[in-house]
Order: structure tokens, then sequence, then C-alpha cells
């Protein structure tokens, strides 16, 4: 695998992107989705605006970051999975929990993905407010049946 994700996230890189992805999902949330075009942008018109968003970096002989984004109802969806509960019963704050729960583990398996190898360190998943756009190398864009989920993964460098 290259020490720097190319230009654009195709081949085997979106390949494994979208396999972790839907793996995680599918196992640990019930959740399905499928890769979808983008339908983020204007940030100001689009899904994101009341999305639940969350950054994990991560260090070692990879560094960067991921970021994941959410629709509030796919968010709210996944968190009353999760946790066993009624939508009813699920607050916001246990959706932000959940999402946050899902960047650190969508980050892990995909990075053990990438570079199975390596050695790195996760640094716990914080809320995001989307200070940057989700365009760029390792990014992908699913549907759910209850809305809509963007990633992008920047690696910004490699240790020797």
């Amino acid at each position: 695998m290259p020490e720097q994700l190319e230009q654009s996230a195709s081949g085997e890189i979106s390949r494994i992107l979208d396999e972790a992805i839907a793996e995680v999902l599918a196992t640990m949330f019930f959740a399905d989705l499928e890769p979808a075009p983008c339908t983020h942008s204007p940030l100001e018109h689009s899904w994101m605006s009341s999305a639940v968003s969350a950054r994990v970096r991560f260090e070692g002989t990879h560094f960067g970051e991921a970021v994941l984004t959410i629709s509030r109802p796919a968010a709210e969806e996944i968190a009353s999975a999760f946790l066993g509960l009624d939508k009813e019963e699920t607050s916001e704050t246990d959706c932000a929990q959940v999402v946050l729960e899902l960047a650190n583990i969508l980050c892990g398996s995909v990075l053990s993905r990438l570079w199975p190898e390596s050695k790195l360190t996760l640094s716990a998943p914080v809320s995001d407010a989307m200070e940057r756009g989700l365009e760029g190398p390792g990014h992908r864009c699913f549907q759910m049946p209850e809305g809509n989920l963007a990633w992008r993964l920047s690696v910004e460098g490699a240790n020797r």
C-alpha cells in the first residue's frame, strides 16, 4: 500500500474504505449502506447543516486524521440500534456519543486494512465542527435508508 493516499479515492483505497465501513456498520450498528455520489456541497444547503460529525487523529508509522459526518436521522438510527433502545429513547447526547464511537471504530478498521503492519495510536475522538471540507484523498460518501454518511481519511505523512 502506498505511503500516501493517492489524489483520488479510487481503486484499491476506495475498495478498502467501502469494505471496512460497510462491515463495521453492518456488524456493530446493524445498518446497511451503499457507496453513493456526494450530496454535501454547498454546506449551508445540504444535509450536513444538521449532521453529527467526529474527528479522530492518528500518529505513529503514519499520521493524519479521519472525519466522519452522518446525517441526523441516520445518526439517530445507528445510535438506537447500537444502544438497543427505541429511537424515542435515544437522546441527542446518545447520538453524539455513538457517532464518536463509530468514528473511532471506523478509523481503526480502515487503518488496520491499509497498513496492517503499522504501529498507530488513535486520539480520543472529538466532535468536529466541519472546519474543513470533506473533499480530497480518502473521501467517500454513502447512502443509508435513513440518510447519508461521509468519510474523509487524510494522511499527512509517514514516519520511517
